[in-house]
Parts: C-alpha cells; sequence; structure tokens
C-alpha cells in the first residue's frame, strides 16, 4: 500500500511565521487547561482517602454508669452489689475485612487513572480533527480565492470581447453570476472556519484564532501500523487493544470485583468484642472496711449460623457482579477490534482514492478545461460550457484536498487505539 504524499495542491503554501501555533503545541496546551484531569485527581485522591478510613478499627466505646441501685432507697452504699462502673469495649471486624477493603478502594482509585488517561487521548484526538477541519477550509478558501483571480482575468478578457462584438451578452451574465457564486463560497468558508475555531478554543482559549501551523504530523510510526495490517477478515488487534486506557478501566473492574468476592467471604467469619470493665463500690462491710472494688472483662462474638438469605446471597451477587464486568470486558475488546479495523479500511481507501484523483480525474478536467476554452476561443463552443468545466476542475481540488484532510483524521484515530 502507498504512503500517502503531502496534495501537491497543500505544497504551494508557504511556512507560517515561527510565532504560528504547531499542532503539538495546541495538545499540550489543551491537555494542561483540561479541566477533566482534575476531576480523575480528585476522584483517585478521594478513593485512597476512602481506603485508609475504612481500614481503621471502629472507635472504642467508654461506658459509664451506676450498677445494681435499689429501687427502694435509691441509696449508693447501703447495698454491697451498687457499684459505680466505668467499662471500655473495643469491636473488630470480621476476618480480613479492613486490609480487604483497603486494598479494593485502593484498586477503585486505579480506575480514576486510567479514565484519566483515556481521557487525554480523546483530547488529543478531539484538538486534531479540529485542526485539520481548519487546515482543509484554510485551504479550499486558497483554491476558492485563486480560481476567483483567475476567473476575473476571465472576466476582463470576456468584456474586452463583448466590446468588440466577438462575446454574447448571456456570456457576460454568466460570468457575473459566477463571480458572485465566488464570493458566497468564501462567505461560507469563513463561517466554517470560524465555527471549528470556536469549537477549538473549548480546549486552548483564544489562540484557536491565532495563525495555525501549516506543518503536519508524518506519524510515521501509526503509517507502519497500518501498512503491515492484513485483510481485516484474519486481522485482529486483541493485544494491542488490551493495553489501551479504555480497556484497562474494565480490567481494573474486574479486580475490583474480585476484591469484593473476597470481602464477602470474610462475612462467613465471626465478628468479635473485648469489653473491659472496672466497679467501684461505696458500701462498708460489717467492721467498717470498704468493700473491695470488682473488675470485668466480656469477649462476645456473632457466629453466622443462617447464612442462606445474607451471606450466601451476597456472595452470589458479587459473583454476578464479577462476571458483568468480564462480558463488558470481552464486548469493549471486540467493539475496539471492529472500530480499529474499520477505520484501517477508511484509511486505505481514501489513499486509494486520492491515488485516483491524482493520477487521473485532476489531470483529464484540468486537461478537458483547457481544450473547451481553446474551443471557445474558437468559438465552436459555448462560454457556459467552459464556465462549468473551470468549476469542476475547482470542485475536483477540494474534494482532493478533502480526501487528505480525511485520511489524516483517520490516522489520528488509528492513533486513539494505539494509545499515542
Amino acid at each position: 500500500m502507498k504512503i500517502p504524499i503531502l496534495p501537491m495542491l497543500f505544497l504551494t503554501v508557504i511556512g507560517f511565521p515561527v510565532s504560528a501555533l504547531t499542532l503539538q503545541d495546541a495538545e499540550q496546551i489543551a491537555l494542561q487547561e483540561d479541566p477533566g484531569q482534575k476531576i480523575y485527581q480528585a476522584q483517585q485522591a478521594s478513593l485512597i482517602a476512602k481506603g485508609i478510613s475504612s481500614a481503621t478499627l471502629a472507635d472504642p466505646m467508654i461506658k459509664l454508669g451506676v450498677a445494681n441501685l435499689p429501687i427502694d432507697s435509691l441509696s449508693m452504699d447501703s447495698d454491697p452489689m451498687t457499684q459505680l462502673t466505668v467499662g471500655v469495649s473495643q469491636q473488630f471486624s470480621r476476618g480480613d475485612t479492613l486490609n480487604i477493603t483497603k486494598d479494593g478502594f485502593k484498586l477503585q482509585s486505579e480506575v480514576a487513572v486510567f479514565q484519566g488517561l483515556n481521557r487525554r487521548l480523546l483530547v488529543r484526538k478531539t484538538v486534531r480533527q479540529l485542526w485539520f477541519k481548519i487546515l482543509f477550509i484554510e485551504e479550499s478558501t486558497k483554491l476558492v480565492s485563486e480560481s476567483k483571480v483567475f476567473f476575473t482575468s476571465f472576466y476582463s478578457d470576456l468584456e474586452s470581447r463583448f466590446s468588440l462584438g466577438l462575446a454574447e451578452s448571456e456570456d457576460i451574465i454568466a460570468a457575473e453570476i459566477e463571480l458572485s457564486k465566488f464570493d458566497e463560497k468564501l462567505a461560507k468558508l469563513s463561517q466554517q472556519s470560524l465555527s471549528y475555531r470556536s469549537l477549538l478554543s473549548e480546549w486552548i482559549g483564544s489562540a484557536a484564532f491565532d495563525q495555525l501551523q501549516s506543518n503536519l504530523p508524518e506519524w510515521s510510526d501509526t503509517l507502519t501500523f497500518v501498512a503491515q495490517s492484513k485483510n481485516v477478515q484474519d486481522q485482529h488487534y486483541y493485544s494491542l487493544l488490551t493495553e489501551h486506557p479504555q480497556v484497562k478501566v474494565l480490567n481494573q473492574n474486574i479486580l475490583v470485583a474480585d476484591s469484593n468476592i473476597t470481602l464477602a467471604e470474610q462475612d462467613y467469619k465471626p465478628r468479635f468484642k473485648v469489653e473491659l470493665g472496672y466497679g467501684h463500690r461505696l458500701s462498708e462491710m460489717d467492721n467498717g472496711d470498704s468493700r473491695s472494688d470488682l473488675i470485668s472483662g466480656f469477649v462476645s462474638m456473632d457466629i453466622p449460623l443462617f447464612t442462606d438469605q445474607r451471606q450466601d446471597q451476597k456472595l452470589i451477587s458479587s459473583q454476578h457482579l464479577k462476571g458483568q464486568k468480564q462480558a463488558e470486558y470481552r464486548l469493549l475488546i471486540r467493539q475496539l477490534d471492529a472500530q480499529l479495523n474499520a477505520e484501517i479500511v477508511n484509511y486505505q481507501q481514501f489513499v486509494s482514492r486520492q491515488n485516483r484523483y491524482q493520477e487521473s480525474l485532476l489531470k483529464q478536467a484540468k486537461l478537458h478545461a483547457e481544450l473547451l476554452e481553446q474551443s471557445y476561443q474558437s468559438n465552436t463552443r459555448p462560454f457556459t460550457e467552459v464556465i462549468q468545466a473551470y468549476i469542476h476542475v475547482l470542485n475536483l481540488s477540494i474534494e482532493y484536498q478533502q480526501l487528505y484532510f480525511d485520511s489524516l483524521k483517520s490516522l489520528s484515530n488509528i492513533r486513539y487505539f494505539q494509545a499515542l
């Protein structure tokens, strides 16, 4: 497959001043100013903080009170069992729940990292697409302006012929109509340029309205990748796509689902609670001595005996969720693989069509227009045919530029799948 060269018409553009904005600079501005990155950074930091918080034991409980107070007298020192008590208790989580929960939040925070990387790729692709659209408009404007200059000189010659009686009045009117159409085409292109620059300003601000550098990226790595692609019916890119951030997001979700399964399994283990208490007795013995204070200690635990309605269902839910994430992963891989294959086909077809325009269509159209002009000069062809022939040349030239910039946009899409 041939690697496309820059169109001959585009090569006529002289390089802009050094101050002109380059595509690479525009991408860097867009990435630096993108608020979406701060969203994922904040999300990541939030999940890490949640993990640290969830990995901490519950706060201990302190108990203060009076025990065994007689209700008939409400006296603190009449009954030997009455005591002022102070106690502390601590509850412990089931099994290894704390560490597993912490690891789970860490895995979720890494999802935000991959989402941020995918966002960067999307920002790059969007800026590139808008950039190519603007440059296409500028090149089309140049072609239309050059054609207008040509038709203006042609119109002047036609007026001279008309004054000598060698041209018809309808030819003059037809030429004036076509000149007016050039102004309309230029106005339409200017409108489109402002529209695309306004969309680009979302990403790079007021720099979108500056002069844009005409140098275009070579992307030799992507061209080599496309050139090595085989028949799309037999070609798959699963190994490439598994490294794509969008796919890694779903792969990370599978790991999170695994962690939730392990966490659900901890619910089958008992949960412990430790309590320590101290009781101070105010009553005295018969001989006047103070009674001994009391201490107490307890270890309590819940035993999951009836698990069919709680623990079993929670585990089943976690397992099904993992299955869902695995299916989403496989589905995304297949979708991206099909989209990449389709984009490669698009690019190859753009290149093939460019070659057809360059090797035959443009040459034949220009030759046809020149022959019609000669015939008109010999009064054997009507002027309207000459006009239509040159308009056809202009339209084919713009279509050729459209194909070229469409191929660049296709390459930018392929680079997204390459994570470049």
